[in-house]
């Protein structure tokens, strides 16, 4: 049986295994040698460096907190009692009257087999458009549908309907317009 002969390695293998571990361990060692246990404290941290999800819990207590350190807004809804209620403040001015008579209103075209029909509804005299719609009527609508419904100006709601295929049925068009006074 043959022995193995045991080499010396090279320098090149020494150097490196040796920056192997120190590029591996160097930086924990420096650490671990220079720092001894609660070394750290504010003079070695920057601004800002210690946030809450950095604390373990229950590591800041009232004891640890300075009294009148702590805002409003460090507090959650409810957790501070409220003060004395103040005195009433003067009345503000009055808001505008808003809408009053409101009234909806409605015209429905003849029931026949046209193809399409279009329909308005004016607002009655001293009243202004504030909304609108339409709806088809009939027993056969598959085929029909509401082409447009939109407000024709400041006073009156405007609708189209037509046939999107040949329907036999009789249909008619309803436009309604909703009216108020605004002033």
């Amino acid at each position: 049986m043959q022995m193995l002969s045991l080499r010396r390695p090279s320098p090149a293998l020494v150097i490196a295994c040796l920056a192997l571990g120190i590029a591996l361990g160097g930086t924990s060692v420096a650490a671990v040698g220079q720092l001894g246990r609660n070394t750290v404290g504010t003079a070695q941290l920057k601004s800002g460096a210690v946030t809450n999800p950095k604390l373990k819990n229950g590591a800041v207590t009232s004891a640890k907190v300075a009294n009148r350190s702590l805002l409003r807004a460090d507090f959650a809804p409810g957790q501070l009692l409220a003060g004395p209620t103040g005195p009433a403040g003067p009345a503000g001015p009055a808001g505008p009257a808003g809408l009053s008579g409101l009234e909806r209103v409605e015209v429905t075209s003849p029931t026949n087999s046209a193809v399409t029909r279009t329909a308005s509804m004016p607002c009655p005299s001293g009243k202004r458009l504030v909304g609108g719609g339409a709806r088809l009527n009939g027993s056969i609508l598959d085929n029909v549908a509401i082409q447009l419904s939109y407000p024709g100006d400041d006073n009156t709601y405007v609708a189209r309907a037509a046939e999107v295929a040949t329907n036999a049925g009789n249909w008619s068009l309803t436009v309604f317009a909703v009216c108020a006074i605004a002033s």
